[in-house]
């Protein structure tokens, strides 16, 4: 069906577009498949190997030995770029407002619109109670409950003071 020069050919496009996919397909997979490919295609040229079957095997061999020896040494040569973003949700929740949506009672459990969602909450100042809409700030987390404090802490009564 193909001459052996075909096969040659054939190989060393396909490993030579494997490994300009690696530009598009970053990962440090497919240039290995790639320089595997050319591997089968310098063996075909020099007749070590002859037809698909062998071609096949040794690609896939050949390839499995690359990605296997050589991947974890050319990503601490050449390290990826990698982003580090936040992870701690508590910390980055910590000082933030949301809205009491169901009031919360002194002692009690309500509920605040925080992130989008609703979530069980409690008042950090436990004799406190806070009405629904009033803007509270995120203290802390415990398990699934959130511990607030009122934005504008309230005046006690013999504080208050008319003019």
């Amino acid at each position: 069906m193909f001459q052996d020069y075909d096969l040659f050919a054939l190989w060393f496009i396909a490993g030579a577009v494997l490994m300009l996919l690696e530009l598009v397909i970053p990962g440090g997979i497919v240039i290995f498949l790639g320089i595997g490919a050319v591997l089968v295609s310098f063996l075909l040229y020099t007749g070590v190997i002859d037809g698909w079957l062998q071609a096949f095997t040794v690609w896939f061999i050949g390839s499995l030995v690359l990605v296997f020896a050589l991947r974890g040494l050319v990503q601490k040569l050449i390290p990826a770029q990698v982003e580090r973003g936040k992870t701690d949700e508590d910390l980055d929740a910590y000082d933030q407002v949301a809205v009491v949506a169901e009031r919360i009672p002194a002692q009690g459990e309500g509920r605040i619109n925080f992130r989008g969602s609703t979530w069980a909450a409690r008042c950090h100042q436990p004799d406190l109670e806070v009405e629904a809409g009033t803007q509270v700030r995120v203290v802390l987390r415990e398990n699934l409950v959130w511990l607030v404090e009122p934005v504008d802490p309230p005046v006690a009564p013999d504080e208050q003071h008319t003019h």
